[in-house]
């Protein structure tokens, strides 16, 4: 099986890991992304109740109205759900492979 190199260390496939590692691995997913998420909306809260009302006299927002802000703003500017790359970077990569292969033509000729 192939590993991954990161620095000195390697990583193992997924499918190389005992079960203890991936039971310990996907608990701690569920346990840190909804944490982070949390810290994110209460920063999010924080700074807009400090910031916002001051500068441009609009409402304070509770942690709800921060979380919803998030994801709004996920959507609007990181182009939807989910961590897709969708079709935009498969375009930018065949437009930078037809780029090169234009270039070594103009440099054979």
């Amino acid at each position: 099986m192939m590993h991954r190199e990161f620095g000195n260390h390697r990583h193992k496939p997924w499918s190389e890991w005992s079960l203890v590692a991936k039971v310990l691995a996907i608990a701690g997913g569920i346990v840190l992304v909804p944490g982070l998420f949390a810290l994110v909306s209460a920063i999010t809260m924080w700074l807009w109740n400090e910031l916002m009302p001051a500068i441009f006299r609009l409402p304070q927002i509770g942690f709800w109205q921060a979380a919803g802000l998030i994801v709004l703003s996920h959507i609007l500017f990181k182009g939807g759900m989910g961590g897709h790359r969708g079709r935009g970077h498969w375009r930018k990569a065949k437009i930078r492979e037809a780029m090169r292969e234009h270039g070594a033509e103009e440099r054979a000729e």
